[in-house]
């Protein structure tokens, strides 16, 4: 049996690392190349193994997925163009070890386009199977384990921001439910972030935490599986389609951080207008925030919790902005190198995303010139 190995496979991987796989498994000319980095992908003629983070999968899902296209002579990008799901594909079998994107899990591969700065998704089959063993992540680097950290949270949050208010049900006093009308999903997605919380707060002190490292594996892996949208429709992904704009751009970007640099402000953008949904998940949140920021952070200290109105609808984001802080996130997407004159390509970049935008152009560029 043939067997062949990739290796260079970078954070926020690009096209030309995606042909490149494909070409392992015979699926294109072996002259196609792309860029240099970690990771590894190993590719056998009839399925293949994705060994590493979140960008090996997606890399790998992505050249399965499209190696039957590439034999007709498709474009390679028309399925992240077109948002139509590619169903045929080589199997993919997944080994883990860094968790925070579920792309262990899912259905997703998200692929820059290279120079024009598209980072967009695609719709693909899962992995035939998936081999998680926290033994292969002990002592991960912290700046990695927050990354996933960050990422994974943002996942649950982009569905619960969308959970509405119960309507009240005709004949009856009250509604249906108590306040939410997607109650059980919601309070499942509360539980997954303050487990989150939780295990990151204890993988900063030991990083060799085993139980704290397979609570955060879980948790990320279900966090984009599916089920944390289960009643709350496809959810908003706005501040994914921002980051994506970010990293899309500026490669060097790490996605998880760059979201916890832009997830608060957005949040503090859209506060008013998904008012109790905020309110909701401030108040699930508040404690687990204030446990976490009472234990030693990037700089060795403990924080304070943020000062104003528990019941603001601005809370949440202000809770999520202290506790990324504490983490050691940057203050503002100006540590990578993206500067003011970058904005105007960054409100295209998100305003091109597949999925349309609910933010007009103006407040998308004050949520990105709030993050920088």
């Amino acid at each position: 049996m043939r067997r062949s190995e990739v290796w260079g496979v970078a954070a926020n991987p690009d096209l030309g690392t995606v042909l490149r796989i494909a070409a392992a498994a015979g699926a294109v000319p072996e002259g196609a190349t792309g860029p240099q980095g970690g990771g590894a992908a190993v590719a056998g003629g009839t399925g293949l193994i994705a060994i590493g983070g979140g960008s090996v999968i997606d890399a790998t899902k992505a050249a399965a997925a499209l190696a039957p296209l590439l034999a007709e002579g498709r474009d390679p990008w028309s399925p992240f163009a077109e948002r139509k799901p590619v169903t045929r594909s080589l199997p993919v079998f997944a080994v883990s070890i860094l968790s925070g994107t579920g792309s262990e899990m899912n259905g997703n591969a998200v692929i820059t386009r290279g120079a024009s700065g598209h980072k967009w998704g695609m719709r693909c089959p899962p992995p035939v199977a998936t081999f998680v063993d926290v033994t292969f992540q002990q002592g991960l680097p912290w700046h990695l384990t927050v990354n996933g950290a960050a990422d994974a949270m943002s996942h649950v949050l982009e569905f619960s921001v969308t959970g509405t208010p119960a309507a009240p049900v005709a004949g009856r006093k009250r509604a249906e439910f108590p306040f939410f009308a997607e109650e059980a999903v919601l309070a499942q997605n509360e539980a997954l972030l303050r487990t989150i919380v939780r295990a990151a707060t204890r993988l900063r002190a030991d990083a060799h935490d085993t139980v704290a490292r397979g609570a955060l594996a879980w948790a990320s892996g279900v966090g984009l599986s599916g089920l944390t949208g289960v009643g709350l429709g496809a959810g908003s992904w706005e501040a994914h389609a921002l980051e994506h704009a970010v990293s899309g751009l500026h490669p060097h970007v790490p996605h998880g951080l760059a979201l916890a640099v832009i997830y608060p402000r957005w949040m503090e953008e859209v506060a008013v207008d998904k008012a109790p949904a905020m309110r909701r998940l401030a108040a699930a949140l508040e404690t687990t925030v204030a446990e976490a920021l009472a234990e030693p952070g990037e700089d060795g200290n403990p924080s304070s919790p943020p000062a104003g109105d528990r019941d603001a609808p601005e809370r949440c984001a202000l809770l999520l902005g202290a506790l990324f802080r504490h983490w050691g996130a940057p203050s503002g997407l100006s540590h990578w190198g993206v500067t003011e004159g970058d904005v105007p390509r960054l409100v295209r970049l998100a305003r091109e995303y597949p999925r349309p935008l609910q933010l007009a152009a103006e407040r998308v560029e004050r949520v990105f010139r709030a993050s920088l």
